[in-house]
Formats: structure tokens, C-alpha cells, sequence
């Protein structure tokens, strides 16, 4: 598989696994738009980097349609197409009242999945017109587990509805569209980065209760992600892969 001049944007890019996809993309001689909502931490990453003169760096909150269109006019002024599109975006927000406002389900939902669609639609018809194309959203084992808070599983779901669905209409078109479901994982500033750092004896508790005894980290993930982002993933397409280690049996013994 190669990815040389191939045009990715990787959503997510400043931390966990969108960090360590564009590191690898990078040494594979991608050019790749980063996006995130820090300003600091994506120079951070841009000296990590060898090639960084080929990439594009986006900052600001593109929850904001005014950031999100001024952002599709740089991609468009620097590239003519995109090839490959990887959402690692999504989160709690900090929202974890099951009796939340709708208001509240509202920037869950855009968070984790309104503001891919919205990428995703800009760039689709480019990709349908030259029958090619791979797009891959990183979701989660919780989508389908129903145990962590209701609007962050309400919104997971809906990331796995619209793969099943949207992967199923673009194959027709040649555009691969699929979805992995991770359970939880270390990374550079990621939600279980977080967890052992502010709740170190619920982290360790959970360590305990897995298999291996050992957290998956971020790099586990990229070589599935290189096949998904490759042309031999047609199979996959409108698929979701469990790549959780039997997290999800894990986390219902130990926290529920």
C-alpha cells in the first residue's frame, strides 16, 4: 500500500490517534490536511513532522460554519482532490446528564458526527465523479454497549448508523466509506491519557480487568487504518470493525 501524493485529511490530528495517523502518513509521503481546534498544539505537531511544507494546517473550532467554510476554501486552494478522509474527531464535550437539554444532545451529536457529515458531503461528489475514494470514522465499542453516558452513546450510534447506511449507498459510486469501534486506548492526550491522570485508581482498576492486562495504544490502530484508506478495503465497505480487545465486556463487569 502506498500513500505517497496522496491528498488525506485526518480530522482530530492534535491528539490520540488522529496525532499518531498523521506521523505515519507523514513518513509515508502523504500530503495531509490537519485539522484541529488548537492553534499550539498543531504547531506542536508540525515540528514532528519531516514533510510539513506539504501539508495543510487548519486550526479553530469548525463547529462554527463560518471557520468550516473558510477552511474548505483553503483545502480547495491548496488541493484539486482529496483521496482519503479520516474522522477521529468526538468526545463527551463534558456532556454526561442522561436528562441533558436537547440543546446539549445537539453539540454531542454535531460534535461526533455533524461536523464529519458536513466534510464528508463536501468532498463526496468530487469522489463519486472519479469513482474513487476511501473515508473511515473512529468510533466506539460504546455505541453498541449502551455504558457510558447517554448523550456521548446516543451520538456514537448515530456515527455507526450513518456508516452502515452511507457506506452501503457509496459503494455503488466506487467511494469506500467504513468505521472502526475501538474500546478505550492510550494516546497522546486522549480520554484515557486523561483518565490516568486525574482518576489514576480508576484507570489502573480498569487495566486490571482487560485480557492482556495491558491498554491498547494509539499505534495499534494505524495498520487497520492504512488497509481501510487503501483500494484492497472495497470489502469492507459500510462495515464497522471491533478493534476493542473485549473491552466491551470488561467495561459493563467493572462500571456497571
Amino acid at each position: 500500500m502506498s500513500f505517497k501524493k496522496k491528498n488525506i485529511i485526518i480530522t482530530g490530528s492534535t491528539k490520540g490517534l488522529g496525532k499518531e495517523l498523521a506521523i505515519e502518513f507523514d513518513k509515508q509521503g502523504a500530503n495531509i490536511i490537519l485539522i484541529g481546534r488548537s492553534k499550539d498544539l498543531l504547531n506542536q505537531l508540525k515540528k514532528k513532522l519531516n514533510n510539513s511544507k506539504n501539508h495543510l494546517f487548519l486550526n479553530g473550532d469548525m463547529l462554527y460554519k463560518n471557520i468550516l467554510n473558510r477552511n474548505f476554501k483553503k483545502i480547495n486552494k491548496k488541493f484539486n482532490k482529496i483521496d482519503i478522509i479520516i474522522h477521529c474527531i468526538g468526545g463527551s464535550f463534558g456532556i454526561n446528564n442522561p436528562l441533558s437539554s436537547w440543546k446539549n444532545f445537539e453539540m454531542s451529536l454535531r460534535g461526533n458526527l455533524g461536523l464529519a457529515i458536513e466534510i464528508n458531503n463536501f468532498f463526496i461528489p468530487k469522489m463519486i465523479k472519479k469513482k474513487n475514494g476511501n473515508i473511515i470514522h473512529v468510533g466506539s465499542v460504546v455505541a453498541h454497549e449502551a455504558n457510558a453516558s447517554v448523550p456521548y452513546v446516543t451520538s456514537k450510534a448515530s456515527v455507526s448508523a450513518y456508516v452502515r447506511v452511507m457506506g452501503n449507498y457509496l459503494a455503488n459510486y466506487g467511494v469506500i466509506l467504513s468505521g472502526i469501534l475501538p474500546g478505550g486506548f492510550y494516546g497522546d492526550q486522549n480520554a484515557m491519557a486523561r483518565l490516568k491522570l486525574y482518576k489514576p485508581d480508576e484507570y489502573k482498576k480498569f487495566l486490571r480487568s482487560l485480557p492482556e492486562k495491558k491498554m491498547p495504544v494509539a499505534k495499534n490502530y494505524i495498520d487497520i487504518i492504512k488497509l481501510l484508506s487503501s483500494n484492497k478495503s472495497k470489502i469492507f465497505s459500510g462495515s464497522l470493525i471491533y478493534l476493542d480487545q473485549g473491552q466491551s465486556k470488561t467495561v459493563q463487569q467493572i462500571f456497571n
